[in-house]
């Protein structure tokens, strides 16, 4: 079912991939049959390189960084490393990586009015502490380059923990173009801990453009990774610019990006926790906990929101999904929240009503199935949202408006009691938005749109609840939609079969991600 994979991307990935394959590993939740064939786990720890070099003050570190090669580890003593300005030029190979790392995982603290560039190939970052970090001057602005900056393809982040960085105006990891405008690609960041952020910018941003451009040429693929990351960024900021991932600027981009089995937990710091501005992501397996914004498919067409958790308590509004564009797959998620933003509509899934194509790109021609709606606070699914502002946006800008259309549904479960919120929003109830295929519409609240062929409706069905997973599971004899989604370029799932499973496993804890040290 997957794809071969060259000599290079199998070293590569044994590398620089996860765990034991490139999907998810957690807890036995994929069964083989569902990823690719098992690649050995490299221990960046035992990996054996013909050089090292121990290093423990700045001066040191300065010197051995300056004369790096391939083939050698750098290893940083436990202490304080004030003001380190670490650029690494050289590349190391794909079997004999350059790898600089913290000789007890988190006791090497880079602190003060520092920065990391990794300008070079194939270099592993791994284990540093970030805190305590003042950075000073000019170069730091909003989408520019982060406290970590990549330049170069093929490098990796790994088990670092960046913590309240002071208030400069940057992101706190960046893949960034060089000034020939190179693009980074094949990157990864996983296992680390990005936490209490207060300045404006994202926390990851991941750029195959210098700016938005709305014209000319398609920015490149990038084929990064972010996995296995813990992010807790509570502090509410103004306007934009400071969610946790950015992926491109622009819809006219490729992004072919990974972004897997990540724990968000209130990241409240803007309304969009993850803005994803370029076409062909996948958003798979991650959990948002509490998190007062929504995971956005922003720009871009053809992206993957694939057997995610969106959970929130009684005690605070929290934010599902908000869908710009087309031809999206939405497919095995799990919509728990007690309270939903008001800010937003209050719906568990937004779908962006507009203009094809603009700023504000009208979501249409979407695969909506087999995820999971429950107890949700608001509204299951809003089919105009935001149409107040869309409208006289619209004429103000001389673009036709028009609601979503072109929705199909199949094989979704809601179980909805609300007094206050209908299964579904629409100023138009008996519009032709899309078709239904075997959903089930379970509980007392109002449809919010005339019935229609394919809905499966009962005021008396009840969820049962699975305590070893902690969620609602379907009822006894449900069988999710089968379903056929094209493959991604560089993304090795098999995104039809993960898509047809329906919801699968159990929401991420913090002890399943973020550095394992920590």
């Amino acid at each position: 079912m997957y794809r071969k994979l060259s000599l290079i991307t199998l070293l590569a990935l044994a590398l620089f991939g996860c765990e034991s394959n490139w999907a998810p590993s957690l807890s036995g939740k994929y069964p083989i049959s569902t990823v690719s064939k098992a690649l050995p786990m490299t221990d960046l720890d035992r990996l054996s390189l013909s050089k090292k070099t121990v290093v423990s003050n700045v001066s040191e570190a300065v010197a051995a960084i300056s004369a790096a090669t391939d083939d050698e580890r750098i290893v940083f003593a436990p202490g304080v490393y004030k003001d380190l300005k670490m650029v690494v030029t050289a590349s190391g190979l794909i079997d004999k990586p350059i790898i600089i790392e913290s000789e007890v995982p988190g006791q090497a603290i880079i602190s003060g009015d520092c920065s990391v560039e990794l300008r070079g190939e194939h270099i592993v970052l791994k284990g540093f502490y970030f805190k305590n970090v003042n950075r000073t001057g000019t170069k730091w602005k909003v989408k520019g380059p982060g406290l970590i900056a990549i330049y170069g393809s093929y490098n990796r982040v790994t088990e670092c923990v960046m913590d309240a960085i002071n208030d400069v105006k940057s992101a706190y990891l960046t893949t960034s173009l060089t000034t020939a405008g190179d693009v980074p690609q094949y990157c990864r960041i996983d296992h680390c801990s990005f936490l209490n952020k207060t300045s404006r910018d994202q926390v990851i941003n991941l750029n195959n453009t210098f700016k938005t451009t709305k014209t000319g040429p398609s920015g490149p693929a990038m084929y990064h990774r972010v996995d296995h990351c813990y992010f807790e960024n509570p502090y509410k900021k103004k306007g934009n610019a400071g969610g946790g991932i950015r992926i491109g600027f622009w819809r006219k981009d490729f992004g072919r990006c990974l972004v897997d089995s990540n724990l968000f937990v209130r990241q409240n710091s803007e309304p969009e926790i993850i803005t994803s501005k370029s076409k062909e992501n996948v958003y798979y397996a991650n959990t948002f906990e509490d998190c007062d914004g929504t995971m956005n498919l922003r720009h871009g067409d053809n992206q993957v929101l694939l057997q995610n958790f969106f959970t929130g308590s009684s005690t605070v509004e929290a934010g599902g999904a908000f869908i710009w564009g087309s031809g999206h797959l939405i497919a095995g998620n799990y919509f728990d929240l007690n309270k939903t933003l008001a800010s937003r509509g209050n719906a568990a899934l937004y779908l962006n009503s507009g203009a094809k194509a603009s700023t504000h790109a009208l979501a249409y021609s979407l695969t909506i199935a087999n995820n999971f709606f429950v107890n949700n606070g608001g509204y299951a699914v809003d089919l105009q949202a935001f149409k107040s502002r869309r409208q006289p946006w619209c004429i103000k800008n001389s673009l036709k408006y028009r609601d979503p259309y072109n929705l199909s549904f199949s094989g979704n479960i809601f179980y909805h009691n609300s007094k206050t919120y209908s299964f579904f929003h629409t100023d138009t109830p008996s519009s032709s938005f899309g078709s239904f295929h075997g959903d089930l519409l379970y509980g007392t609240a109002a449809l919010g749109v005339t019935p229609r062929t394919g809905m499966s409706v009962s005021k008396t069905e009840t969820p049962t609840y699975d305590a070893t997973r902690g969620i609602y599971v379907a009822p006894s004899g449900y069988t999710p939609a089968p379903l056929v989604y094209k493959s991604i370029k560089g993304i090795h799932l098999d995104l039809s079969v993960l898509a047809s499973q329906g919801v699968v496993g159990k929401p991420l804890t913090k002890l399943e991600t973020g550095a394992t040290w920590f």
